[in-house]
């Protein structure tokens, strides 16, 4: 279990609800860190159950705990907004357990969803190069996150080469995984692209591609770019065909043999 540490503590704002329980965005928040959050626990990066997917996993010797003293750790809401697209960078973020979704323009005029991320991924990465992050992140699924101040990196690069090759390893994914996207979610009749999604669920919840977690009807639709009628009716295909079975609320098993992605 993550140790508390009380120098960390963020004062709550006045509408906070009560200490230890997930925060949801402050609305007064429109950039950077959300202020809601109370990054208050240690992250234990020596004991985390996905050290070895993490940006810090190839760290070893007695410096460890020390450089990685100031990663914070957090329960967070589905619904929390993390960060703010434009807005000034002062973390990245891994995802330890759950789901972020990140939304390309205003998420209240319409944003576009352009990608799921889940446990492993490091989020707002672009923050080590431009300063500026590139998407807004909303957790999508109630998730435990840790964050990493900027300077941590500076102080691990001097340190530790390997960690260059480690955030550039990541990058790469991420850039490969936005071209996935971009391919396999933009082309086809909806039928298609929802059978493709479904397949990257399966990937990004790592049950042996079979057991997934659906998004909310207007999250799949802001996706794949059409609207919740047409998704509605894809998924209604899939399930008659046995493609798509429903064993708990918005918990679903998928045969991938069945699905043309």
């Amino acid at each position: 279990m993550p140790r508390r540490s009380a120098q960390s503590r963020i004062e709550p704002s006045p509408r906070a609800s009560r200490a230890g329980a997930p925060r949801g965005p402050d609305p007064r928040s429109r950039g950077g860190d959300c202020n809601a959050i109370r990054w208050e626990s240690e992250a234990d990066c020596r004991h985390c159950a996905i050290r070895d997917q993490a940006l810090f996993g190839a760290l070893r010797g007695p410096d460890f705990e020390r450089l990685l003293a100031p990663i914070r750790s957090a329960p967070i809401s589905a619904g929390t907004e993390l960060y703010r697209e434009g807005a000034a960078a002062r973390a990245v973020y891994t995802v330890r357990s759950g789901l972020l979704k990140l939304i390309k323009g205003d998420p209240e005029a319409g944003g576009r969803i352009v990608r799921l991320l889940g446990p492993g991924a490091a989020v707002g990465l672009e923050a080590l190069s431009g300063g500026l992050y590139w998407h807004t992140a909303v957790v999508a699924r109630a998730s435990q996150l840790c964050r990493i101040p900027l300077h941590v990196f500076a102080d691990l690069r001097a340190h530790n080469a390997q960690l260059a090759d480690r955030v550039v390893g990541q990058w790469e994914q991420q850039v490969q995984s936005a071209d996935r996207w971009l391919a396999e979610l933009s082309q086809g009749t909806v039928s298609q692209r929802v059978q493709c999604l479904l397949v990257m669920l399966a990937e990004i919840d790592g049950d042996g591609g079979v057991r997934i977690q659906l998004p909310p009807m207007t999250d799949l639709a802001s996706i794949l770019g059409t609207t919740r009628e047409s998704v509605s009716r894809a998924l209604a295909e899939l399930k008659r065909a046995q493609a798509l079975r429903r064993v708990a609320p918005h918990t679903y098993e998928c045969d991938p043999e069945a699905l043309s992605c």
